[in-house]
């Protein structure tokens, strides 16, 4: 009998080994083609350009990145592991380095070339499927489904790179390997590294003070989120020292407690095996359970609050400034396009202001003074303010929790006019968001009737009026935009150009665009909406992932415990008692991951939500958390009885 035939023999025997190892391939080039098939989607790179959220994007992808180099190289690991001592028999058969190392890149590069093929079908069909129902469910009918060469090339490459390191580092250890090691792999148990209850405390203390420090930072208005990678990094690796002690530690404390230790003697200490075994796996699945959850909390709170947001960052429906030359439309006319009999005007405000720019000496900006007059400030504001000659109020047009603390006008204010120096003197400072974002606009000076006349005619500036309307819905000002949009940018285009000091650092379309409600909300909802729809697309590809990598090493290992069992069987272990321990241990090694990753997520959610003022004061944030987690709970727990269930059957029949 040849080689070969052998060879193909023992490979017929063992179909079980590369049909499992070709399916994790398989599985890691779908995950990576159905993520870039979204990546690189020609209107979300568009949304990645003008929305400038490449970053919030990126971090996915480097995610998935890291999860594929692992997920492809432990599943090589794990088939090689098991093909090791069939190695070392072909080599006292006489088979040479050469004709393993053949052999094995034979192999190999023949399961790379149909998990290829098999993972971009299969990819390509649920990606096809995902994308219909998520861009349904996010109503973003504006995404076309397509494929480009970068969604392939950028799949394919990355695979085989993995891949072939992973091959090359095996090789070079089954190579290095004598042969009695090779045959003996089998039966070399592997021993269990430091016990130490102290050191799992050191970790979890790590833990707790990268929590407490993410919090610190995020209530401080400085700091911001600048150290959040730092902390993340500290919570890894406590999380880390952590998960390889934790048994260690739980034994002590089970120690004082000796029914309940003895009782579950077996139980614990082969937990303590497993989890000591598998550290890198359970702290991979636990963050890409921290990930998944945070992540998706974060991005579905963007985007179910991206009406509030509309709202709340615009006062009025449509807003725009009116100069002499510029936007200057008739009320007749700017009435028959917004003034609809479906959707008729409410509210329309004409507030005059006067806007004086002063060269900054070290540099080529202007600072920019915006006066108003305190009645048309109450009338805005629905105030009954009163001011004196050399009065002012400094108005911020922010919500109070945004505007920084102190002003530039605790002093007073000073103003050059043509008859000389004119001082002012602050009454007070108020903040509050009135009207919508308009250029230039971002505070304003209120003076009294006779100041504001006095400063048009004695300091040299340029008069304006915001435009402020409210419709009867908001919702349904797309087309009215639009059109409105439309005519002044024409009538704009048949005027004068401006070529003062106003245009020096800004366009003629920023000074003069409009700002409204239902634009905002259209832009927030298609740029939120794709981050929300990359997330949970994401999310699907890290939960099939995590529990993918747990079930692999479940059964990665099943004829050892199924070995095993039989020897307890022998020495009176009952097969009810088995499946009480089988059934404990995949428990703990399911959801212990579980609940510490969604744990990590909440403490992270409620440490950054600080920058926004706290959880109480959002607890809509929180209902999303539980709702995420409930989802991903409610479907781990189906997984883990289908594990179960398979596990039993395995070891028990």
């Amino acid at each position: 009998m040849s080689f070969n035939q052998i060879v193909w023999k023992m490979a017929k025997v063992h179909y079980k080994k590369y049909i499992f190892y070709f399916l994790c391939n398989s599985f890691a080039v779908m995950f990576f083609f159905m993520f870039s098939t979204v990546y690189f989607n020609e209107r979300v790179v568009q949304v990645k350009k003008v929305e400038s959220i490449q970053y919030v994007l990126t971090v996915p992808g480097v995610a998935l990145v890291v999860f594929t180099v692992f997920f492809i190289s432990y599943a090589h690991n794990v088939f090689i592991k098991r093909r090791r001592s069939e190695l070392g028999l072909f080599m006292t058969l006489g088979m040479s380095n050469r004709d393993i190392s053949k052999l094995l890149l034979l192999e190999n590069g023949v399961i790379a070339l149909f998990s290829i093929i098999s993972g971009i079908l299969t990819g390509t069909i649920f990606a096809r499927l995902f994308y219909l129902l998520l861009m349904n469910s996010v109503g973003l009918h504006g995404v076309p489904f397509h494929f480009n060469s970068k969604m392939f090339v950028y799949s394919i490459i990355t695979f085989l790179i993995v891949f072939f390191i992973a091959v090359g580092k095996s090789l070079f250890h089954t190579l290095k390997h004598n042969v009695i090691h090779s045959l003996k792999s089998d039966k070399v148990s592997e021993t269990i590294k430091m016990k130490s209850p102290l050191i799992g405390g050191i970790g979890l203390a790590i833990m707790i003070g990268s929590v407490l420090g993410l919090y610190y930072t995020y209530s401080n208005s400085i700091a911001g989120g600048e150290y959040l990678f730092l902390w993340a990094m500290s919570t890894f690796i406590g999380l880390y020292i952590s998960l390889y002690q934790f048994t260690s530690f739980f034994i002590e404390l089970a120690k004082k407690y000796k029914p309940f230790y003895y009782r579950r003697l077996l139980f614990l200490t082969n937990l303590d095996y497993k989890f000591k075994q598998l550290t890198s796996i359970l702290m991979l699945v636990t963050v890409m359970i921290m990930v998944t959850i945070l992540y998706s909390t974060i991005i579905l709170s963007t985007y179910i609050l991206t009406e509030k947001q509309a709202i709340d960052g615009n006062p009025f429906d449509i807003a725009f400034i009116q100069a002499e030359n510029k936007n200057n439309l008739a009320l007749e006319e700017l009435y028959s396009i917004v003034d609809q009999k479906e959707n008729p005007i409410q509210k329309h405000l004409v507030i005059p202001i006067y806007s004086y720019y002063q060269k900054q000496t070290y540099s080529d900006w202007s600072f920019v003074y915006n006066f108003m007059s305190v009645d048309h400030f109450n009338q805005l504001t629905s105030n009954q303010l009163k001011l004196q000659d050399h009065e002012f109020l400094y108005y911020i047009n922010d919500d109070p929790e945004n505007a920084a603390s102190g002003s530039n006008y605790d002093q007073g204010l000073t103003l050059p006019t043509r008859n000389g120096e004119v001082t002012y003197t602050l009454k007070k400072t108020i903040v509050k968001k009135n009207f919508n974002n308009l250029y230039n606009l971002y505070d304003c000076i209120i003076v009294s009737n006779s100041e504001f006349k006095i400063l048009k005619d004695h300091l040299d500036g340029f008069e304006s009026n915001i435009h402020l309307i409210n419709v009867a819905n908001w919702k349904n000002t797309t087309n009215t935009v639009e059109k409105l949009d439309r005519t002044l940018k024409s009538y704009n285009e048949n005027t004068p150009p401006i070529v003062d000091v106003r245009t020096e650092n800004a366009t003629e379309e920023d000074l003069f665009r409009i700002a409204s409600k239902v634009e905002d909300y259209n832009d927030n909802k298609n740029s939120n909406g794709i981050l929300f729809f990359v997330t949970t697309f994401l999310s699907i590809i890290f939960f099939f992932g995590s529990f993918i990598l747990l079930y692999l090493n479940l059964f990665s290992e099943i004829d050892k415990e199924k070995n095993k069992y039989k020897k307890l069987n022998n020495i009176g272990i009952t097969a009810k008692e088995v499946k009480r321990i089988i059934s404990r241990e995949i428990t703990a090694l399911f959801f212990v991951p579980t609940i510490v990753g969604t744990t990590l997520a909440f403490l992270y959610i409620v440490a950054m939500a600080t920058d926004i003022g706290g959880v109480s004061k959002n607890p809509e944030i929180l209902l999303h958390f539980f709702i995420v987690a409930g989802i991903y709970h409610f479907i781990q727990v189906g997984f883990f009885l289908y594990a179960r269930k398979r596990m039993f059957l395995h070891l028990t029949e």
